[in-house]
């Protein structure tokens, strides 16, 4: 049996959606900015108000045998390798392809049980800078701070955040983390027909951290201020939040 297909219901809660979050992150990645990742992510979680839903802190993630014996690495066997694909597509030496590094969580093999894996969502955070390619769904190619894939993951980045004093830093990384899976667990579904905007997807329009933040770092400090003062969602998107586990 498929456990991605498995929908049997506990109080209302899709099972198959009641599924730990693993973390993962590049080598260099500071405290501070695992701790604010953790944080958002621990909150974020909260508000669902969904049992079940562990948080596991893989660190700088590396399998057993990493390597080959040439030194080169093996495919998914450590956030090395993912790290390594966004390099070797980047446009440039400076930054990270996100997209084939969320390409790269969306077909791991430690998704599926038959492969020796198990159901889980994703959070991989990196402090190079990263951007996304031209597509449809992005018009023009553009550095972005993070990329959330629904049901899959998300790929964060901290480098835009790195010139900030330290609790700016921590809390708009947190605001970052919530924000991007947000987008993990449905936000904002295609049904919504109240309080969206369409800027490189959609976002909510209201006073809430699913806003789009596409001046950097200001539209985010501000968008941490109001998370700190009103709280990190709009009404809207806090039912659409627990809607999604009830699906």
């Amino acid at each position: 049996m498929d456990p991605q297909r498995t929908r049997e219901k506990h109080k209302g809660i899709t099972s198959r959606k009641i599924k730990p979050v693993y973390l993962m992150h590049q080598e260099g990645i500071s405290d501070l900015e695992k701790k604010a990742v953790l944080d958002g992510a621990s909150e974020l979680i909260q508000l669902a108000e969904v049992p079940g839903i562990n948080l596991i802190d893989f660190g700088v993630w590396r399998n057993k045998d990493y390597k080959n014996t040439d030194g080169s690495l093996k495919e998914y066997q450590s956030v090395d390798w993912y790290v390594q694909k966004g390099r070797e597509t980047s446009r440039n030496k400076k930054q990270l392809n996100a997209k084939e590094m969320q390409d790269a969580l969306m077909y791991e093999p430690w998704r599926y049980s038959s492969e020796g894996g198990h159901p889980h969502f994703d959070i991989f955070v990196v402090h190079e800078d990263i951007y996304y390619p031209k597509t449809n769904f992005f018009p023009e190619t553009a550095f972005v701070i993070g990329v959330g894939g629904k049901d899959i993951g998300t790929t964060l980045s901290t480098y835009r955040f790195r010139g900030l004093d330290n609790k700016s830093r921590y809390e708009c990384i947190k605001t970052e983390t919530m924000h991007e899976l947000g987008h993990v667990f449905g936000l904002i579904p295609p049904e919504r027909t109240k309080k969206i905007e369409e800027k490189l997807g959609r976002h909510c329009s209201d006073i809430c951290i699913m806003r789009q933040g596409l001046e950097l770092p200001k539209d985010w400090i501000n968008m941490t201020k109001d998370r700190l003062r009103d709280g990190a969602l709009c009404p809207l998107c806090k039912d659409n939040l627990k809607e999604y586990f009830r699906k």
